[in-house]
């Protein structure tokens, strides 16, 4: 078996100001010269967009009747967990985790949010049984909450994870992952808050960074966006595979599906990059604020057959209709 290779890129000045010019903004290109939305060669299909939500009392389950205009809107979306017509939106503007009821349009307070750190996104996770993890990277620790956004556990460990940006819980809840942008490797605690093992760090390190985090068929899925790649951790922290080398820019955010489609924005084009292994079979988006384009995608979340886009700069978050692996047509671009 050929074991796969983790690059170590060496990101110089010249590759570095290239990467941040690709970038750009969205409001300074004209509608004509961005991108088109593409079709994800049958991958993703826009759906519905979410800007906000009637005000619902946070004492309360989602289950009452909006009151009309009381309506909230997001102010800088930069994080998003999502369970069936669940959703948890980090909002750095508002400095609040709101939570969302999409079928009734209603939204309400969940817990205060301190905000990522800077060049990362916010990283949560809801449980099948409505318990949230939220990494705060400027507290040093990730906060556990109750599905009534009270305080549960926090998870700290200074020496192993002194800044925590990415948080993954599988569904058994035996371990909790947590991603660590300062030392570049994952920390993994026991259930009681206690660290009992690393993961990719070490003598022989595997990561150079981490944004993002998911579990998925074949392990733990990390975002290292110095390499420009996805890195897949078995249990043991092995290196399983390499995704994404040599067609990852500036990638941001990260998602993965029950059937290990692997979903990573990339911040050069404002593009959702779809892989299935380590093939490419859809580039879908571009900068704008339409349907289906993005100003600055910060986070991903999947659940069932839907992709939500945490978008800051449009201040909204995105649905995304994912399509069964039967239907993708390979290489689809935009």
């Amino acid at each position: 078996m050929v074991k796969p290779q983790v690059r170590r890129r060496a990101f110089t000045f010249g590759a570095a100001a290239a990467a941040f010019g690709l970038g750009g903004c969205a409001g300074t290109q004209d509608d004509a010269a961005r991108p088109r939305a593409a079709n994800g060669g049958g991958v993703l299909t826009p759906w519905l967009a979410i800007d906000g939500g009637w005000r619902a009392d946070p004492r309360q389950p989602l289950q009452i009747v909006p009151v009309p205009g009381a309506r909230l809107r997001f102010v800088q979306p930069v994080g998003v967990a999502a369970l069936g017509d669940l959703l948890l939106v980090a909002d750095a503007g508002a400095r609040m985790v709101w939570r969302i009821d999409r079928g009734r349009d209603a939204m309400a307070p969940f817990a205060p949010f301190t905000g990522g750190s800077p060049g990362h996104a916010a990283s949560l996770h809801v449980a099948n049984d409505m318990s949230v993890w939220v990494a705060l990277p400027a507290e040093h620790q990730v906060v556990q909450y109750d599905p009534r956004g009270r305080v549960v556990r926090r998870f700290l460990d200074d020496a192993n994870a002194p800044r925590p940006v990415a948080v993954a819980v599988p569904d058994s809840r035996a371990e909790v992952f947590v991603g660590d942008g300062a030392a570049a490797q994952v920390a993994v605690f026991d259930p009681l808050g206690r660290t009992v093992g690393l993961l990719g760090g070490g003598r022989h390190p595997v990561l150079q960074s981490i944004a993002a985090m998911a579990l998925g068929p074949d392990g733990l899925y990390v975002l290292d966006p110095l390499a420009q790649q996805v890195v897949v951790l078995g249990r043991g922290g092995e290196v399983v595979a390499v995704i994404g080398e040599n067609q990852l820019l500036r990638p941001r955010a990260l998602a993965v599906d029950r059937s290990g489609r692997v979903f990573v924005s990339d911040d050069a084009d404002q593009r959702i990059k779809v892989f299935r292994g380590a093939d490419m079979v859809a580039a879908v988006g571009g900068a704008g604020g339409g349907p289906g384009r993005f100003g600055r995608i910060e986070a991903l979340a999947v659940d069932g057959n839907m992709l939500y886009v945490a978008d800051s700069v449009n201040a909204r978050v995105q649905v995304m209709l994912v399509a069964p692996p039967s239907l993708e047509r390979r290489g689809a671009r935009s």
